[in-house]
C-alpha cells in the first residue's frame, strides 16, 4: 500500500519544522538556494542508518549486488561490515537469501539459495534477491524484520 500525499494544510504545518527521527529539515515554499537545502537533506539521509547493510542493484554485472557498510550486533557481537559487492550468477532463476553472520569476531555475509533458506545459526538478514533469465529482478529488503523482532 502506498503512503498517501500530505494535503495542503498538513504540508504548511510542516514547513521550517525538523523530522523528529530523521532530523530532515522541511523547507518553505521557494526556499532560495534550493540546491543548499537539497544537498544538506541528501547528506543526512547519506549519514543515516536507512543506508547501512542495505543490498541493492550493483553496476558490476546484470546479477551483482553491493551490500553497503554498516554495523550491527549479532549474538552480542558488535561487527563493523566494511561492505562488498557480490556476484550472484549462481543463483539464476531462483532466490538468493543474503544475510550477515558472525565469523570469530568478524562480519562475513553469508548467501545461500531459496531451497536451503535461511541459516540456522545466529545471522541478521538482509535481503532476499530473486534473479530470473540473468538479470535481478527483484530485492526484498529484510533488515527491519530484526528490528523489529521480539
Amino acid at each position: 500500500m502506498p503512503t498517501k500525499d500530505l494535503t495542503l494544510d498538513e504540508l504548511q504545518a510542516l514547513v521550517g519544522t525538523r523530522h523528529a527521527v530523521t532530523d530532515f529539515e522541511y523547507p518553505p515554499n521557494g526556499l532560495q538556494p534550493y540546491y543548499q537545502w537539497l544537498m544538506n537533506t541528501l547528506h543526512l539521509l547519506a549519514e543515516s542508518s536507512l543506508g547501512a547493510l542495505r543490498v541493492s542493484a550493483s553496476d558490476a554485472s546484470d546479477t551483482s549486488i553491493r551490500i553497503a557498510p554498516g554495523r550491527a550486533t549479532v549474538s552480542g557481537v558488535v561487527l563493523d561490515f566494511a561492505g562488498q559487492t557480490s556476484d550472484l550468477a549462481a543463483y539464476n532463476n531462483d532466490t538468493a537469501y543474503i544475510w550477515l553472520q558472525d565469523n570469530a569476531g568478524s562480519p562475513q555475509i553469508g548467501i545461500g539459495a531459496d531451497a536451503s533458506g535461511w541459516p540456522a545459526g545466529a545471522h541478521l538478514k538482509l535481503a532476499e534477491v530473486t534473479l530470473a533469465s540473468g538479470q535481478i529482478t527483484q530485492i526484498l529488503d529484510r533488515r527491519i524484520e530484526q528490528v523489529l523482532s521480539v
